[in-house]
Formats: C-alpha cells, structure tokens, sequence
C-alpha cells in the first residue's frame, strides 16, 4: 500500500520536475551564479561595515575610493534579471534540440521592448533613450523569467514545426540558422509590440515588467520572505528528497529568482545605511537557504553523521559514518540519503522533515529579533562548510545561529539512529549466527 501511495505522488512530482519550463529556468538561473557570488564579494568591500576602516582606507586613497567597487556590482549582481531573461530564452531552446543562441537574443530584444524607452527622475522631464536600469536587476527578474520562457517556447515551437525560411543547401549553416529565426523574430517582435501597448493602456502609461512586479512579484516575494515562507522552502527540500527526487534542485528553480529578489532590495537598503527589519528588510534571502537550510546537507543530517560515527553498534553504520563524514562537511550529504538510506524509509521521514523546519524557525527568530542582522552581503556556494559560512554571511552571530542548528540535527536525528541502529545491529547478529 505504501508503494502504491508513493507512486501516486512521485508520479505527478516527476512530470512537474520534468516539464521544459522547469528545466530551462533552473538551467537559465544557473548562469547568473557567477554574476550573484562573486559580485556580491565587491559590494561587500564597497560598503565595509566598519566606519574606522573605511576612513583610513580614504585618507590614503581619496573619499571616492568605493566607487569602482559598486561599478562592478553594478554590471554583476545588478543586471541579473537581464542576463537570466537570455539564459533562460537559451536554455529552453537547448533542452528541446533546436539553436539556442537566436532564442536568448530574441528574449532579451523582447525585454527591451517591454521597457520604457525613456527615463523620468523624480524631478525634471523625461530622459530619453534612457532606461531605469532598476528592472535589470531583482526587480525586473519575475518578468524576464516570463519572457524568456515565452520566448523560447515561441521560438522552438516554430523550427519544430518547420515555420521557417529555408535556405539553399550551399549556404554555410552559421547564415542558414540566422535565415531560420526571421519568422519567429517578426512573430516575437509583433506580439511583444502589441503586449507593450495592451500593458500601457492598463496600466496608465506603465509597462510589462513593471506590472508584473506589482501584480506578481511582490507578493511572491512578501509570501517567501515570510517564516511560513521559509517552513514552507525548508519541508518541500526534505519531502521530495524523501522521495528520491533532488528536493534542493527543484525547490531552488522556483524560488531562486524571489530569494535573489529579496536579498538585491536588502542590499540597495544597505547602500542606503537603512538596512533593518523595521524598515522592512527581507529575511529570507538565498543565503538563508544556502547556508542554513541546507547545512551539511538537505535534511541537515549533521546528528545523523555524528550518530553514526560515534554512537553506531552495526558495523553497516560505522562504516557509512566514516563514508559521509567528509563529503557533509561541504553540505554534500547524498551517501546518507540514499546509503542509510533516508529516501523511502518511514523511521527516518520525520527527523528529515523536523530538523530543517525547526532551522528555519531559529533562523527566521534569529534575524527577527535583532540578533542576527538581515542578509545583505556576501553570497557563498551552497557548499562553503559550516561556522565558516554563517560567519561570512552573518558575523559572529550568524556562526552561533548554525552552531545551534548543528545541535538542534544531533538531538532529534540520534533516537531515531539507535532504533534504526538496533535494526542492524540485530539483523548482523542474526546473520553471524
């Protein structure tokens, strides 16, 4: 009965899992990795939280001395949402076996297109052939995701059903592929027109992206940045992986772009000197996920390691404690899912679920009131091993907090070992005998 129910719901999670869209935006999200990582670090040493520091630093180097610092902030982690709108476009093609490289150009013309073409500061008249660079980023980022996978759907529907000029076979293949994309472009580029006017009249002379952040994002983003935003992120990892399905993949695929959302709006509070909760900082940023959520592993599987390496009887759990003991310290914790194993066993399905529920309400509690400051800074690997991240991430504080998780992984995940462990330890027994 209980293989029947799990098909039942494994069933329907792998269809979802498996559909393009899906795959397309976690591959497409992967590629502003680099631009969110790396560029955050400068932003860090463009705004150093120690006012000592950074009044020497100026005496020697003049009071402009941040400014190429935020310059490169501002071409990484500000210009996300435009970069994500081509990979995703990208990916969508790639992954349905058609050129990809004319749907990410014909995604990201399409979210020029949606943009106002003209800037208005808050005093003084309209720019023009000037874009608020705001949308590229965070705020933008819900509505790249929609063009990009509109787009590439457009574009792959229409070389799969031969829609196409088709050019004679002499010509070399590089112009051939660029004749291809013509009628999906005029298509693309017709529909994003008619979609920028429909969105003007609606909106009183705003445009597409911006109703969808109203509409869409913020609310999503309210919705994430809540504590039963964060319970509800900390169980869907544990269930699916409980099932055998990568729980952090899918999980990260939706909810990456809102974390990232949250964390750029916290940082642009950071520039500002104005970052709090009171004023209505995010808590649940990606490095909530990263370097919390998922500590050693998803499921937090610390204890279950520790158990094993230091409480276990069998010799099965002796050794697989010795197994996963250094891959956990990098968040790596797949010889316990599957080698305890914790997929599709009843006994270990509450612990797996508990633990990570329980972090995110310390975690959450921590930044709430007022111990641990809101994320802003650096953003690390999921795989940074534990205290070092929570102390790049959040100070001091932020080290204690995962010290705390740690601990909370050792005291629920050990009963549940030693009844596992007594299993066996008496079916070794058993079999000696």
């Amino acid at each position: 009965m209980a293989k029947i129910d799990s098909q039942k719901i494994i069933g329907p999670i792998m269809r979802f899992v498996n559909m393009r869209g899906i795959i397309a935006l976690k591959d497409g999200m992967l590629a502003i990795l680099p631009l969110t990582v790396v560029g955050s670090l400068f932003l860090i040493i463009g705004q150093l939280p120690f006012e000592g520091l950074n009044q020497a630093i100026a005496s020697v180097f003049g009071e402009t001395w941040t400014e190429p610092f935020m310059q490169v902030y501002s071409g990484t982690f500000a210009i996300m949402g435009l970069i994500s709108c081509f990979s995703i476009g990208y990916s969508y093609a790639k992954n349905s076996g058609v050129e990809p490289l004319p749907a990410g150009v014909l995604s990201l013309s399409s979210f020029f297109i949606l943009l106002k073409s003209s800037y208005v500061p808050a005093k003084g008249e309209p720019i023009g052939d000037a874009i608020a660079k705001v949308w590229f980023g965070g705020q933008g980022i819900i509505g790249a995701i929609i063009i990009g996978l509109v787009i590439g759907a457009i574009y792959t529907l229409f070389i799969q059903k031969h829609i196409v000029i088709k050019m004679p076979e002499q010509v070399p293949q590089a112009i051939a592929k660029q004749f291809e994309a013509m009628i999906p472009a005029f298509v693309v580029f017709l529909l994003s027109m008619i979609v920028y006017i429909i969105s003007k009249v609606v909106t009183g002379g705003g445009t597409f992206i911006e109703m969808i952040y109203d509409v869409i994002q913020v609310p999503l983003q309210g919705l994430t940045g809540s504590l039963y935003g964060a319970i509800g992120i900390a169980f869907f990892i544990s269930f699916l992986w409980w099932f055998g399905v990568h729980g952090q993949s899918v999980v990260n695929g939706v909810v990456t772009a809102l974390l990232l959302s949250n964390l750029d709006a916290n940082k642009s509070m950071l520039a500002t000197g104005k970052l709090s909760v009171e004023n209505g900082a995010h808590i649940v940023t990606q490095q909530f996920l990263d370097s919390f959520l998922i500590l050693s592993g998803s499921g937090i599987t610390f204890g279950l390691v520790i158990a094993m390496l230091f409480a276990a009887k069998s010799k099965q759990y002796k050794a697989l404690g010795k197994v996963a003991a250094f891959p956990a310290i990098f968040n790596v914790n797949e010889p316990v899912v599957f080698g305890f194993p914790i997929v599709m066993n009843p006994v270990m399905f509450l612990p797996f679920i508990l633990v990570p529920i329980l972090a995110a309400i310390v975690v959450y509690g921590s930044i709430a009131i007022g111990f641990m400051q809101p994320f802003s800074g650096v953003t690390l690997p999921w795989s940074t091993p534990a205290i070092i991240s929570g102390f790049m991430v959040g100070g001091w504080q932020g080290a204690i907090v995962q010290i705390i998780v740690l601990g909370i992984s050792t005291l629920v995940y050990f009963p549940f070992f030693k009844f596992q462990d007594k299993l066996a330890y008496a079916n070794e027994l058993e079999a000696e005998k």
